[in-house]
C-alpha cells in the first residue's frame, strides 16, 4: 500500500498508535503501521524495511515502552539514514533512552502527555501535513524534557504508572455510550425511527441539498450505529435525548469537531470493598475488580476491558492518557465522570457523507438523510 507516514511504536503502545493512525488517516494522510499493513506470508523485517524506505515521514510514539524496545532504535536509524523526517510524539513524561536520543535530540518534539489527546493528535496531523507539503512547521525548536508539574485545578494529568498502554476504560464507556443507547431504545413519541440497514449506512437517494442560509453540515444524518442525528445551525446537535456541540475545525478541508456529553457511571461498592458494579445514564453497564486498597474507592481497579483505572483520594482518577473525576453519593455509591468524546470528521465535497474518529481512535461515519424529526 502506498503511504506517506510510517508509525514506529512498541507493540505495548498499540492503542495509542492506532489512535494516531486513525487521526492521520482521517485527515487524508496515508499511513503504514504494523501489524495491520504487514502482508501475510512475508518476512516481517523485510516488510518493515520496505515500508521505511518508501515513507516520507516517521512518527515515533515515544514512551517507556519505546525506550525499552530493541527494535525501535533500528527503525529510527534507518529512517534518519534515508533523510526521512522523524516526529517524536511523547505520550509519557520520559526522557528518551540513549539509543533514541542520539537520533532525535535535535529534532522538534510534540508532547501528548496531558489530556485531551484529541488536540495533540490534531497538532500532529497539522505538522505532518506541513512537512508533506514542503512547509517547515512553525516554531520548531530543539526537544526538551518538561519537568513533572502539579496538574492545574481545572483537570488532572494522568498519574505516572506502569508503562503499559491499554484501551482506556473511558474509551470503552464513551465510545459506545451513544451507540449502546440507540441500538436498544424505541423511538421517542413523534420521532421518525432511523432506517435499519445491513452493513454501513447508505446515503438516501435524492437527499436535499443543505440550505445556503446555514452551514452545509446542518441537517439530518444517519449515523454509523443507525441513530438519527440532527445537526442544527448555531452549533448544536440532537441525538434522541442527548445534545452535543459542533464546530468548524478547518473550513477549507471541511473538518468538523463534534463534542458529546460526558458519561457518568453510578457504581455501587460491594460490602467487602472488592468490586464496583453499576452503569451510566445511557443504560450501559460496567463493573470493576479492585487490585489495591485505599480510602473509600481509592486504589487501582481493573475494568472489564483490562484497563487499569487509578482512583485517587483527591476526587480524580486516570487511565492511560485520560483523566476524570469522581464523587461519593453515599458511603457505598459513587459517580465517575468520564471525559467528553470529541469526534473529528471530514465531510465529503458534496456534504452528503462524513468520516473520521474520536480521540480514542473509534471510527465515526454518517450519511445525510432525506428527512428526520419533521425537518
Amino acid at each position: 500500500m502506498a503511504h506517506d507516514v510510517f508509525i514506529s511504536h512498541s507493540s505495548k503502545d498499540k492503542t495509542i498508535a492506532d489512535a494516531v493512525c486513525a487521526r492521520l488517516e482521517a485527515r487524508g494522510i496515508r499511513c503504514w503501521i504494523a501489524p495491520r499493513d504487514v502482508q501475510p506470508g512475508q518476512p516481517y523485517a523485510e516488510e518493515l524495511i520496505d515500508a521505511i524506505q518508501n515513507c516520507r515521514v516517521m512518527v515515533l510514539v515515544l514512551s517507556a515502552n519505546a525506550n525499552a524496545s530493541p527494535h525501535i532504535p533500528k527503525e529510527i536509524e534507518r529512517a534518519v539514514s534515508r533523510g526521512v523526517s522523524v516526529i517524536p510524539l511523547r505520550v509519557e513524561n520520559v526522557t528518551p533512552a540513549k539509543s533514541l536520543d542520539y537520533f532525535i535530540s535535535s529534532v522538534h518534539w510534540l508532547d501528548a502527555i496531558t489530556p485531551p489527546l484529541e488536540q495533540h493528535l490534531e497538532s500532529l496531523a497539522n505538522t505532518v501535513l506541513a512537512i508533506l507539503q514542503g512547509v517547515t512547521p512553525a516554531k520548531a525548536e530543539p526537544a526538551r524534557v518538561a519537568p513533572a508539574v502539579p496538574a492545574p485545578p481545572a483537570g488532572v494529568a494522568p498519574k505516572k504508572g506502569p508503562p503499559k498502554w491499554m484501551l482506556a476504560a473511558s474509551a470503552a464507556v464513551v465510545a459506545v455510550l451513544v451507540a449502546g443507547y440507540f441500538w436498544s431504545r424505541p423511538p421517542a413519541p413523534g420521532e421518525q425511527p432511523a432506517p435499519m440497514v445491513n452493513g454501513p449506512a447508505s446515503a438516501i437517494p435524492n437527499a436535499p441539498a443543505p440550505s445556503a442560509a446555514a452551514d452545509p453540515i446542518t441537517g439530518c444524518w444517519h449515523w454509523y450505529n443507525n441513530a438519527t442525528v440532527v445537526i442544527s445551525p448555531g452549533g448544536t446537535m440532537q441525538a434522541g435525548p442527548f445534545t452535543a456541540r459542533w464546530r468548524v475545525g478547518d473550513a477549507a478541508r471541511r473538518v468538523y469537531h463534534f463534542t458529546w456529553p460526558e458519561a457518568v457511571d453510578t457504581l455501587t461498592l460491594s460490602p467487602d470493598g472488592r468490586t464496583l458494579t453499576g452503569g451510566n445514564q445511557y443504560g450501559f453497564s460496567t463493573s470493576a475488580l479492585r487490585l489495591s486498597f485505599g480510602p473509600g474507592i481509592s486504589g487501582n481497579w481493573r475494568w472489564p476491558n483490562g484497563a487499569i483505572v487509578v482512583v485517587r483520594p483527591d476526587g480524580y482518577f486516570s487511565v492511560a492518557n485520560f483523566a476524570g473525576r469522581w464523587r461519593a453519593n453515599s458511603p457505598t455509591s459513587y459517580a465517575l465522570t468520564w471525559p467528553k468524546p470529541v469526534d473529528t470528521v471530514v465531510v465529503s465535497a458534496d456534504f452528503r457523507s462524513l468520516s473520521g474518529s474520536n480521540q480514542y481512535g473509534i471510527p465515526v461515519s454518517a450519511n445525510r438523510m432525506g428527512s428526520c424529526g419533521g425537518m
